[in-house]
């Protein structure tokens, strides 16, 4: 992701012509402002965008390339004289978890239902977590429900039609990367070109010996990430892939069908460590997500750029995202309960106004995209009270 991108607007046209991807004409949802979700990256074409403007509703055209330094541009119809909007946006994407059965039906029911709020709330993208098991040992007989993430994803992509789905983010080590690009690029498919491909180095040992897979070190972990992430990306433009590597290796490998989005669908590196992660990211990724308050992202993204400058690759390549955690009440008394039930443990807690000024503090910082969780997600009045309120302002800032 290289440039902010520039919309065209034309007034008052009608039709709309669908774009060969599928997702660029699905633009159900209106929000008051204009935000992009994602790029081609073949062309530098904007690969799916989210409207704006007023309840009467845009539709994109076309996608093309902007005569304007190369950015990348799309048509959309409002009008007959062409205007030109320069998209200065944070996106939002939710991470979900599995849900205990609520009023919308079992565990998988009330998921699903999160993921088609966030998707009728005008966020750009739903996100599971690549996780087996999180157990509360203070209370082994409770349940602590975790869906298989790929499994999930796929559910989410055939009920929904314009959100874009990702992995917050792979455990590398959990499976062969070769597999991984399998799944990868079946899950684009499926969707039409709406994924984003989140990679990590894995983490919580104990899922690794309660499932009985080895845990490797450190060190072993960020080689396997770096060589899967070549392995990702060659299965996912390639055919035949080929790899040799310490820790893996592919031989002629075919990969089809290919992804929908080309040349591929955007590569997130997740993770902090300044040494080895960020210097992944800043080589092999499209997204880096960071996680901490407003100074600690800023410093990380400043950690970025060097490493970026390092191996002469521009920064502007890569989009900065964040993790956070948010809760959101629609008042002072609400606010209140809240805190009451959930504690004030969060990144951004509290009325629509306050947390449009913490995610202010996160653009300043640099951020352009955030990833959030909430711990009431499974009720989706949250998720829709975010999309009224927030996600218009943060699509501006």
């Amino acid at each position: 992701m290289q440039n902010q991108p520039v919309v065209e607007v034309l007034d008052q046209v009608e039709t709309a012509v669908p774009h060969t991807t599928g997702d660029l004409a699905q633009l159900e949802i209106p929000v008051p402002r204009l935000a992009f979700s994602g790029w081609d990256t073949a062309n530098g074409a904007v690969s799916s965008l989210k409207t704006a403007q007023d309840r009467k509703g845009w539709q994109c055209v076309r996608p093309f390339k902007s005569i304007r330094s190369g950015a990348s541009s799309a048509w959309l119809t409002h009008g007959r004289r062409p205007r030109t909007v320069d998209l200065l946006t944070m996106l939002m994407g939710i991470q979900l978890g599995a849900y205990t059965p609520s009023e919308f039906g079992n565990h998988w029911d009330t998921t699903l239902a999160a993921a088609q709020a966030a998707e009728k709330a005008g966020i750009d993208s739903v996100w599971l977590a690549d996780h087996f098991m999180f157990p509360d040992y203070d209370q082994l007989d409770k349940e602590k429900p975790v869906f298989d993430c790929f499994v999930a994803l796929g559910g989410i992509a055939a009920r929904t039609t314009r959100i874009r789905i990702g992995e917050l983010v792979v455990g590398v080590p959990y499976r062969n990367p070769a597999l991984l690009a399998k799944m990868l690029a079946t899950l684009d498919v499926m969707t039409n070109g709406r994924t984003i491909v989140g990679l990590g180095a894995a983490w919580h040992q104990p899922e690794f010996r309660a499932y009985g897979w080895p845990f490797p070190s450190v060190r072993d972990r960020m080689e396997m990430l770096e060589e899967a992430v070549q392995i990702v990306e060659r299965m996912l433009t390639q055919r035949p892939a080929s790899f040799s590597g310490k820790h893996y290796s592919v031989d002629q490998a075919y990969n089809d069908p290919m992804p929908v989005q080309k040349p591929r669908p955007p590569i997130m590196i997740g993770g902090s460590g300044e040494r080895v992660t960020l210097r992944i990211a800043a080589q092999y990724a499209d997204f880096c997500n960071v996680n901490g308050d407003p100074d600690t992202v800023a410093h990380r993204y400043d950690v970025l750029r060097q490493h970026c400058e390092r191996i002469g690759r521009s920064p502007e390549a890569i989009t900065r995202s964040n993790d956070m955690s948010i809760v959101i009440a629609a008042d002072e008394q609400e606010l209140a309960r809240k805190k009451e039930r959930f504690g004030e443990k969060f990144h951004l807690m509290g009325t629509p106004d306050q947390i449009i000024e913490g995610l202010q503090r996160y653009a300043r910082a640099g951020s352009q995209y955030v990833t959030f969780n909430m711990p009431d997600a499974n009720r989706v009045e949250p998720i829709l009270l975010l999309g009224e309120t927030v996600i218009p302002h943060a699509a501006r800032m």
